[in-house]
């Protein structure tokens, strides 16, 4: 059994190593980070595997230029983990810059080779903070009317 705190020290340092490989512009170090069937999932819901992240990452789509993280919480089980938490990036796109805000969700998986990036799912947060009850009506309104 692997020390449960052994691996979230070594899956933070890996989440270190990830980004600061992202602001390095090293195309190279992220593809030895990333498993070979990752998915990366962009807050603005578009899907890239690993070959086409990393195509528009060396080609520039988009440049990343600073990261910070905060509330990261890492969780283990097994040969699997999560890591979710709240993260804000300046980003230049070809259309300009964007500061991006996003909660997270960084998912990595135990190989023979050791831990790799195995998906990113990243969403904005909501623009103001429901009212109490909110997510109950939104339920029950998606249940009417058969959306779920």
């Amino acid at each position: 059994m692997v020390n449960q705190a052994m691996s979230e020290t070594e899956l933070i340092r890996l989440e270190d190593r990830r980004y600061e490989a992202m602001l390095a512009r090293d195309v190279a170090a992220l593809r030895d980070i990333f498993a070979d069937d990752a998915v990366y999932t962009h807050s603005n819901g578009v899907v890239d595997d690993k070959a086409a992240y990393l195509k528009a990452f060396s080609s520039g789509e988009f440049i990343y230029r600073t990261i910070e993280r905060f509330e990261e919480k890492v969780r283990v089980l097994g040969d699997a983990a999560v890591v979710t938490g709240r993260i804000r990036l300046k980003v230049d796109f070809k259309s300009g810059p964007k500061l991006l805000e996003s909660r997270f969700l960084s998912a990595w998986v135990r190989t023979a080779e050791g831990w790799r990036h195995l998906a990113w799912q990243s969403t904005p947060p909501p623009s103001h903070a429901p009212a109490a009850g909110a997510r109950d009506q939104d339920a029950k309104t998606a249940k009417s009317s058969g959306n779920s």
